[in-house]
């Protein structure tokens, strides 16, 4: 089989049972996103019909003709009638074969070949997250309520994909093909890195938080404005005014929704809310702006959303009220409504 540059290495090896134990691991993890299986299925169906093709290119037309002849010789007290059978038979075999031969290669290969190409989209809900490998082996982690959308196989001198939401990205290596994360506001392009980016359409800030390596970040309204982040660094780009701001910040703290935690750190109540409402499928709504713009700092892992709004209360100058979730004649749930109020003291 044909090895395809957009095909990570360590799945080809895999592939063809040499694979090491990392190697499998590797393929295992990649394996497990319902797209990369479906790109893998059509591998192994490509690989059937080279197989194929090969055995029917092995065919010798002039070998089938002496076959025949020889035959003739040995028997020659064959009816004619059934000798001519036989001849044609034998010699309308190659060319039956080289017509499967060119139809195959010419339409199922193609068609097969066409089927990884095509874009592939992954959508979380709100309360859910998820974690996949893209087809050149980056590694994302993909937060509530976002999507992500790329093509399965990276063809051309770049890996672009386009993201809406928040995700963390893990970058697979390739100094000859950079890997761009466009949104819309923005692009961010890196070549080994790992990094988050949060772009959810309606907040008031988009930013890049960079964990390790180096990005660069050009503005999409904009394409002369071109900047640079090093790691620990988090580039906010205000999505009201047009500005970019970069600051120091703790990358852990960012990154910590990967392992089911949220960590505030003096920020903003309406960011709260926001990310309180995704991570729990939940209408959250602020009533009084006055409190927009209050500095909360906190750690949330396993509570629920009822406890975390009671947690709130105790420590920051806010009442709350809540509607209970109702059953769907489809067996699905109503988002809960909270409406957030200034405390009266």
């Amino acid at each position: 089989m044909e090895t395809h540059e957009h095909i990570p290495d360590f799945l080809m090896v895999y592939f063809h049972g040499e694979a090491n134990e990392e190697q499998k691991q590797l393929a295992i993890e990649w394996l497990k996103s319902p797209e990369n299986n479906k790109v893998f299925q059509q591998l192994k169906k490509i690989d059937s019909l080279t197989a194929d093709l090969n055995l029917l290119r092995q065919f010798d037309l002039q070998e089938g003709k002496q076959q025949v002849r020889r035959k003739y010789r040995a028997n020659k007290v064959v009816l004619i009638s059934v000798w001519m059978q036989r001849i044609a038979a034998v010699l309308f075999i190659p060319a039956l074969l080289g017509g499967i031969w060119y139809y195959l290669q010419q339409n199922e290969l193609r068609k097969e070949l066409n089927v990884l190409m095509v874009t592939q989209e992954i959508v979380t809900q709100p309360g859910t997250k998820t974690h996949l490998f893209l087809p050149d082996s980056t590694e994302v982690w993909l937060n509530a309520a976002s999507s992500l959308k790329f093509p399965s196989a990276f063809a051309g001198n770049e890996r672009r994909i386009t993201l809406e939401g928040e995700a963390i990205f893990k970058v697979y290596k390739n100094k000859k093909k950079p890997f761009i994360v466009s949104t819309s506001s923005m692009e961010v392009e890196a070549v080994g890195t790992e990094f988050d980016v949060s772009a959810y359409l309606g907040d008031l800030k988009f930013s890049t938080t960079l964990a390790e390596g180096k990005v660069k970040i050009t503005d999409r309204v904009k394409p002369d404005k071109v900047m640079f982040i090093d790691p620990g660094t988090q580039l906010n780009y205000d999505t009201q005014n047009k500005t970019y701001k970069a600051e120091n910040v703790k990358v852990q703290d960012v990154i910590a929704w990967r392992d089911g935690v949220l960590i505030f750190n003096e920020t903003p109540f309406y960011e709260v809310a926001a990310k309180l409402g995704r991570w729990f499928n939940a209408d959250i709504q602020i009533n009084d702006q006055s409190i927009a713009n209050y500095r909360f700092t906190g750690t949330f892992t396993s509570e629920s959303l009822d406890q975390v709004m009671d947690l709130l209360t105790l420590t920051t100058p806010i009442s709350y009220s809540s509607s209970k979730r109702k059953v769907l004649d489809n067996r699905t749930f109503t988002k809960q409504h909270i409406k957030i109020m200034k405390r009266q003291l």
